[in-house]
């Protein structure tokens, strides 16, 4: 079973609804790394000429990594783009194909799991912080809202639990498949 054969399912589900969301997630996510490169590269500028600093850029890349990594992982996981080392499950899939669709279906599930404990205890953070109005930074100087990065977080964590369900279910449907 070779990883363009666990592929298949996914290329021909991009058309669906989910797909569409995964991709706009992507996208999203895509445009948030531009927004980090170019407010780096201004904050550099503003170092280097005018000795001033922009005042955030390092409070909102540290909350951006985060976001661009949930923003971008169910699109991953739905492409097969993740980077992975299947030299052990490569000669499983090909001594005992239906084994290997066993354990990439238990290794899916246990993937949704843990992304469904995450959303399950970003939430009440998300809550917290919008209510309480936190924010990183200096008051006065810049100050960044926390509750939309963890509300990206809980969105692109919930897209990755049902990737990972998705997944699952395409691996271990196929158990009964001879090769």
């Amino acid at each position: 079973m070779t990883d363009e054969r666990r592929a298949e399912p996914a290329r021909s589900a991009r058309r669906s609804s989910f797909g569409a969301l995964t991709t706009l997630l992507n996208v999203a996510g895509t445009v948030l790394i531009i927004v980090m490169a170019l407010a780096v590269n201004a904050d550099v500028i503003g170092r280097d000429l005018f000795h001033r600093p922009i005042a955030g850029v390092t409070e909102f890349i540290g909350l951006s990594i985060v976001a661009v990594v949930f923003l971008q992982m169910a699109n991953t996981l739905r492409e097969n783009r993740h980077v992975s080392n299947d030299l052990i499950m490569a000669w499983v899939a090909w001594r005992r194909p239906r084994l290997a669709r066993f354990v990439y279906g238990l290794f899916h599930v246990i993937g949704a799991l843990l992304m469904a404990v995450i959303v399950w205890h970003v939430v009440p953070m998300v809550q917290e912080n919008y209510e309480g109005n936190y924010y990183k930074g200096t008051g006065g100087v810049v100050e960044i809202p926390v509750w939309p990065f963890l509300a990206v977080v809980v969105v692109g964590g919930a897209a990755a639990a049902v990737q990972y369900l998705l997944l699952a279910w395409q691996e271990l449907r196929r158990i009964s498949e001879p090769r």
